[in-house]
């Protein structure tokens, strides 16, 4: 062999073992992996501080406890007489009753100038603010105090009058992983769960709606849960109708006619279509 082959042969480096390269595979795949899961590790780190910070905000607001009403105005005293002067007796008048107030709900309107009342569906923890903005875009990335985070707000759509006098008004909220929001909804899908959560109040600044749900069902992402195109009784009536028949799983014996107003609440599903799940209620009581 030539020296000019011999010194290219040592010069050229040593090709690494079957061993060596798959240590460096395993070494290569360890270092793909860790860093796959840093990203998604973050990633949820992140996702669950945004959930926190969005709880922590709307928890002051359930905390306000002394919601409350004003109360009924009591008998006014009767004038008291001069000395050695005997009163002539009056009929007592009827104590008059103040209108009602919330102060809850005057404090949110003050908080946000978007803000319409207080959603309650008694009995669970589905406790909230109701905010309506110009378009329903808004409040899905804003909370109540208009901070961008992934859990939004509970809405009332756009087309809706804030004093909830169109035949149907549609609230929505997100469906979120850690169970708030609107995440129960899904729940009224068991007869249970219905039975014992039947009813949803609305307080506004000055009077308090009380609905009974009569409806729930999953919708496809072309059925009509808004109804905002009913305009006659018929249409109402039609509305109703088509949704007692898309709520198979639960029973309901709640009376509802083509003249009642209804509540409508939305959530989308955790499927991969643009579906939701609907709530519908009729108003049964409100108090002035």
């Amino acid at each position: 062999m030539a020296r000019r082959d011999a010194d290219t042969l040592i010069r050229q480096p040593r090709r690494p073992t079957h061993k060596k390269q798959a240590r460096r595979k395993t070494v290569l795949a360890f270092c793909v992996l860790l860093a796959v899961f840093t990203v998604a590790g973050t990633v949820l780190a992140v996702r669950y501080a945004h959930y926190r910070a969005a709880q922590d905000e709307y928890a002051a607001y359930q905390a306000m406890r002394a919601e409350a009403t004003t109360p009924p105005e009591t008998e006014a005293p009767a004038p008291t007489a001069p000395p050695n002067v005997t009163a002539t007796p009056t009929p007592s008048a009827a104590p008059t009753a103040k209108p009602f107030y919330s102060a809850k709900v005057a404090r949110l309107q003050k908080d946000n100038r978007d803000a319409v009342g207080w959603l309650d569906i008694v009995g669970t923890n589905m406790q909230y603010p109701i905010v309506q903005s110009r378009d329903n875009e808004y409040y899905m990335t804003h909370t109540f105090n208009k901070k961008r985070n992934a859990s939004g707000a509970i809405f009332m759509d756009c087309w809706n009058a804030p004093d909830f006098s169109n035949f149907n008004t549609v609230i929505y909220g997100h469906n979120m992983q850690d169970g708030s929001m609107f995440a129960g909804l899904r729940e009224y899908s068991k007869q249970k769960f219905f039975d014992e959560h039947s009813i949803i109040e609305i307080t506004l600044l000055n009077r308090q709606l009380r609905y009974r749900v009569f409806a729930a069902y999953t919708a496809h992402e072309d059925a009509d849960f808004r109804g905002q195109g009913c305009a006659t009784e018929a249409q109402w009536a039609a509305f109703i109708r088509a949704a007692r028949k898309r709520s198979t799983e639960i029973d309901s014996s709640a009376t509802v006619s083509r003249y009642d107003k209804l509540l409508t609440l939305v959530t989308c599903t955790s499927g991969t279509h643009p579906w939701y799940f609907v709530v519908h209620a009729v108003l049964v009581e409100e108090v002035y």
